[in-house]
């Protein structure tokens, strides 16, 4: 059986996480890609609809999770980063929703390593 596409709740999650992917070419993370950032930017949600969803995203390789440095934070946390396909899903929603590509982003997906620090002042 195919599945049909994202529902209203996955929908919301690929396009906030694409929204918030900035931070993730850098060594720490943006506090709203943090599972407690989530779920305060999704506190009008059922909670167990939220984790259900994430889930559900991260069978389907959409997005993963991983311990990372988080700003505002001295400690790692938990956050959830898009896979490349769910990247492309994302930018696909966001086209599909009349929104457009910010100059300068580029289509490809982030890196999903660490990224080697730039050297500056050379």
């Amino acid at each position: 059986m195919e599945r049909e596409g994202p529902s209203r709740l996955e929908r919301s999650l690929l396009l906030h996480l694409l929204e918030h992917r900035g931070q993730q070419v850098r060594f720490e993370a943006d506090q709203w890609t943090t599972e407690f950032g989530i779920f305060r930017a999704f506190a009008h949600e059922d909670l167990a609809s939220l984790k259900n969803t994430l889930r559900s995203l991260e069978m389907t390789r959409y997005i993963y999770r991983r311990v990372q440095y988080v700003i505002g934070y001295s400690e790692p946390k938990l956050v959830y980063s898009l896979t490349p396909s769910g990247h492309r899903k994302a930018l696909d929603l966001r086209r599909e929703d009349g929104g457009e590509e910010a100059p300068g982003v580029e289509l490809e997906a982030a890196p999903l390593g660490p990224v080697a620090p730039r050297e500056f002042g050379a």
